[in-house]
């Protein structure tokens, strides 16, 4: 945003190539080259609230192995969908009383809300109804070992009887026996 610049001038720079529009009323500067921080800050400001989740918020803690090239972000406001330079944001509905569970990451002054390890696997979980066995939870390709270890079971516990959702805690219980069903 650029405060005190009125729609003219911001126009204007625009044509110029001076900065980009992102979403009304969101603009950036356009020699810079985009950082995947950057990326995920703007997914942040696009809908608010929001954090970053899902697969977006499983490859940032190293729970898959591979790269997740769109940002999906969880929001109390509606589901949403739309591009902004090579990235795809996605933005799934939740109930105001399940929007908890994230931490503030910051970087050149920039914060990012993105989802903790205990409730990156619980939002998965919830969005996805169809985890109910360990072939399920393994076509997620996740880590067992590198979900078990940063893992804090209490923390984890504690989040499922926030979410007070039968449902989900029994994907929740699945889902740690297959993370404690292998050895270490």
């Amino acid at each position: 945003m650029f405060p005190g610049s009125d729609g003219p001038q911001l126009h204007y720079w625009q044509q110029k190539g001076y900065v980009e529009r992102l979403r009304k009323p969101w603009y950036r500067l356009t020699p810079q080259p985009w950082s995947q921080f950057e990326r995920r800050a703007v997914a942040n400001r696009m809908i608010s609230p929001s954090y970053i989740s899902l697969g977006s918020a499983l490859s940032y803690h190293g729970l898959i192995p591979e790269g997740v090239f769109h940002i999906t972000s969880i929001t109390t406001t509606h589901t949403r969908v739309f591009d902004i330079g090579r990235t795809r944001y996605f933005y799934r509905n939740v109930k105001p009383a399940l929007y908890f569970g994230y931490d503030i990451i910051e970087q050149e002054a920039i914060a990012v809300r993105m989802a903790d390890v205990e409730k990156t696997p619980l939002d998965v979980l919830y969005y996805d109804p169809k985890l109910n066995n360990a072939t399920d939870l393994q076509a997620l390709r996740s880590d067992r070992t590198g979900l078990r270890d940063p893992l804090h079971m209490e923390r984890f516990q504690n989040y499922l009887i926030l979410a007070n959702n039968k449902a989900l805690s029994q994907r929740a219980e699945r889902l740690t026996t297959w993370i404690h069903d292998q050895p270490r």
